[in-house]
């Protein structure tokens, strides 16, 4: 995989930043190829597990499941803390960014899918933790995980001075 250089190198993360801003991170966008070799990125929720992004997903069908087929290989972004403000006549914006690059896997083992899902609970919605298990068991036959394996990890960020 090519590595750029980043342009801003004042503004660039060190690999502990990058993780706080992934800790932070409502929702990413994954970015695939489809089989017309057109680009396609989807905003989904995720999960932080062991330095790596978690999905979930349908099993049946859809663009990205094809995708995810077609290629293994994709990028997320995830982007925090976005204002903007007014700086010596330019209007401009604060922010946090991470871009993952790497290799997509589904996870075929019932322990790690059920790890991942209960993640995902728990970020967003801790105040039903209660309820997960009633909710798994409706959907976890029709429900995949997926771990992205890092490859490169590379953030930034703007702060208002």
């Amino acid at each position: 995989m090519k590595q750029y250089e980043m342009r801003r190198i004042d503004r660039q993360l060190t690999f502990e930043q990058c993780i706080d801003v992934l800790e932070a991170g409502q929702y990413c966008v994954v970015a695939t190829k489809d089989e017309d070799g057109f680009p396609y990125g989807v905003p989904l929720s995720y999960a932080l597990i062991d330095d790596k992004l978690c999905f979930h997903t349908t099993n049946t069908y859809g663009h990205k499941l094809d995708d995810f087929a077609l290629s293994d290989q994709v990028s997320a972004t995830i982007v925090t803390d976005v204002h903007a403000f007014f700086d010596k006549d330019n209007f401009t914006t604060t922010y946090a960014s991470v871009i993952v690059r790497g290799h997509l896997r589904k996870v075929t083992d019932d322990v790690t899918k059920r790890k991942i899902l209960v993640a995902l609970c728990m970020k967003y919605s801790p105040e039903h933790k209660a309820d997960i298990g009633k909710a798994m068991a409706a959907s976890f036959d029709v429900t995949e995980t997926w771990i992205l394996d890092p490859e490169e990890m590379t953030g930034k960020r703007r702060e208002q001075v």
